[in-house]
């Protein structure tokens, strides 16, 4: 596990796609496990590019506790069904 930091990532390397302990899930959002004072958090996060090229953390993000990370992972069934519901709906 990594400790919480400002990880900058140079966008030219092609080493955008897994940063430590992060998965990509579009162009500028990634998960990440990490610890902050001590705790385990799971933050999704968008990630913008600075005027040095490197790719830094946004303040547009959200920071899980493992227990709220537990309860999403629970509600997993009824999130699908939400979503298959709102999709049946725009139809």
């Amino acid at each position: 596990m990594s400790t919480k930091n400002k990880k900058e990532i140079d966008v030219d390397s092609g080493d955008d796609s897994e940063m430590n302990d992060s998965v990509k899930l579009s162009k500028n959002r990634y998960l990440t496990v990490s610890t902050f004072k001590n705790k385990v958090r799971v933050d999704i996060r968008e990630y913008y590019v600075a005027d040095n090229g490197k790719r830094r953390p946004g303040k547009k993000g959200i920071s899980l506790s493992l227990d709220e990370w537990g309860k999403f992972k629970d509600n997993m069934d009824t999130i699908q069904t939400k979503i298959e519901e709102a999709q049946g709906d725009s139809d």
